[in-house]
């Protein structure tokens, strides 16, 4: 899905940015799964950057954008020039939406004690989310855009691009094995969909993968985290991790080895 999206952001914008973007954005994210927040950030600042060059890239009539590997200009002046294009010529997110968005990621890194020592706030969960949801708006924008797609579509190609690293799941030729047994099996069901992401996973796959000692102790663990939480949502025969779901996973399960 990957190869897709850059194919026909190339047709649009500088194919070594394209490249640098989603370089950056696969990064951030797969940090961000494994409870790293402070590269999570540091590599939302480098997606920031590669973002600030395709915005000069698409509002200049030569496209030209400040070289990588050269430090950008001083962003605030940057964001004002952005401003000032006619509304005529460019839709607002070019326009503001997008370089605000930035200018958010970037107080993050630069202010809250991510890029410099002395930041009054140290990397943590709160902001990490932030830049990370901030990103993936960003991502989701400029594929709406540039991809010709609706709204929709673009967020199902952002959340298809990165797959959710989870070092306590080890896939031996189909068999996902979870590599924690003291997990509650409702926490090891809730660990392989995450790590299955948007393909989801049967009852009969779980119960090959979660072993237990009564066969209805996973249909009865699923219907508790599906009606009384609300951290899965079955479709027939596929159950999916929800937004919460997900979110209870970072939050409370340890996915290291």
């Amino acid at each position: 899905m990957i190869d897709s999206i850059k194919q026909q952001l190339y047709t649009s914008i500088d194919y070594t940015l394209v490249d640098r973007l989603l370089e950056s954005y696969v990064e951030l994210k797969q940090s961000y799964y494994l409870g790293k927040h402070k590269p999570s950030e540091l590599d939302a600042g480098h997606f920031a950057e590669a973002v600030t060059r395709i915005l000069q890239y698409i509002t200049t009539p030569d496209h030209s954008f400040t070289p990588l590997g050269t430090r950008l200009d001083n962003l605030d002046l940057g964001i004002a020039r952005f401003a000032q294009l006619p509304a005529s010529d460019f839709h607002d997110s070019i326009r503001l939406h997008i370089p605000r968005a930035i200018h958010a990621i970037y107080g993050i890194r630069s202010r809250r004690g991510v890029a410099h020592l002395g930041g009054e706030v140290s990397p943590n969960l709160t902001d990490s989310t932030f830049v990370v949801v901030t990103c993936d708006w960003i991502l989701t924008e400029l594929i709406r855009l540039y991809y010709t797609c609706s709204l929709e579509e673009a967020q199902k190609l952002v959340d298809s691009i990165v797959e959710r690293k989870a070092p306590i799941i080890q896939d031996f030729d189909g068999y996902l094995k979870v590599l924690n047994p003291k997990l509650s099996v409702a926490n090891k069901i809730l660990v392989l969909f995450y790590y299955r992401g948007q393909e989801g996973a049967s009852i009969s796959e779980l119960r090959r993968w979660v072993k237990t000692k009564s066969s209805s102790h996973i249909p009865t663990a699923i219907a508790d985290l599906q009606h009384k939480k609300g951290y899965v949502h079955r479709d027939d025969s596929l159950c999916f991790i929800t937004r919460t779901g997900i979110l209870f996973v970072q939050t409370n399960i340890p996915l290291q080895i």
